[in-house]
């Protein structure tokens, strides 16, 4: 069987030692987290994020908007929490209501408090490959963190991105390819032969597409690292996007669903708010 990659207890000690930065910092820092309340998904992570922000001494802000708002609404809400000092971070949690333009959500939030990297200003940074401290999507970096801490070198390894959202895909490719990887990206549109070809000769696979057990152990290359970025509930049970019992005993390394990239995502978006705060204070 592979190694599991094991986020639940990687991100509870990254949270450990930002919750000791925080206290030592004798910053405030305070996530404005503007999300639909009646998406059950949204509902959810909001609120894992709001108990995680509190654990480790960063206040949140929820704002929850109407099915009916619009998205010059939206944009006024962004533009106030840009002008006030008192928030250091903003997230929008897609997705929004059907009238509101997520993209253009995500760009309207200055770019010193978009804490998951999701405007046009911080993804450039990240697809130039830029020097300095901008923030990139959190559930991206927590993957790149997550494979770092096991010593994994992606230098010259043949990566499979199976999904293109901005929130997922398309920043995961970056950072993969920022590590030397030769990347690959998949889609709905990529027919099935084509996907099941890229799989057997992908090193690594990363896969986002939220189908339960979409990918199973008889598709994969022998060795390869899989990490499981989906969250399904199936019979009531968390389930990823791999077929976990078939996959685990050809893989290298594998991410369990729940406890494996879930914890960093969250973990990762905390870092982020703290360092914001950290640069707008110029430390």
């Amino acid at each position: 069987m592979g190694t599991i990659l094991d986020g639940k207890t990687l991100a509870k000690d990254l949270k450990a030692e930002l919750g000791k930065k925080v206290a030592d910092s004798g910053l405030h820092p305070k996530l404005a987290v503007v999300f639909d309340p009646e998406n059950d998904g949204s509902r959810l992570y909001v609120g894992m994020k709001q108990r995680a922000a509190a654990k480790v001494g960063i206040a949140t802000q929820d704002i929850a908007v109407p099915a009916d708002v619009t998205n010059e609404a939206v944009l006024k809400i962004v533009a106030d929490l840009n002008a006030d000092d008192s928030v250091t971070g903003i997230l929008v949690q897609a997705p929004l209501p059907a009238a509101v333009n997520d993209q253009e959500i995500f760009s309207a939030i200055a770019p010193a408090k978009d804490v998951d990297g999701l405007g046009a200003y911080n993804q450039g940074m990240l697809f130039g490959d830029q020097e300095g401290e901008y923030a990139v999507a959190a559930t991206p970096q927590g993957v790149m963190t997550l494979l770092d801490h096991y010593n994994i070198d992606l230098k010259g390894k043949k990566a499979l991105v199976i999904g293109r959202s901005q929130l997922f895909g398309r920043p995961m490719s970056a950072l993969l390819n920022n590590a030397d990887a030769t990347v690959t990206i998949a889609h709905r549109y990529t027919p099935a032969e084509m996907l099941a070809a890229e799989l057997k000769t992908a090193d690594v696979v990363v896969v986002g597409v939220g189908i339960p057990n979409f990918i199973t152990g008889d598709q994969i290359k022998d060795g390869a690292i899989l990490v499981d970025v989906g969250m399904n509930v199936v019979d009531g049970q968390a389930t990823g996007d791999i077929d976990y019992d078939s996959a685990a005993d050809k893989a290298s390394f594998i991410t369990p669903v729940p406890g494996g990239v879930g914890p960093m995502t969250i973990a990762t978006l905390l870092e982020s708010t703290f360092q914001a705060a950290l640069n707008q204070v110029g430390k």
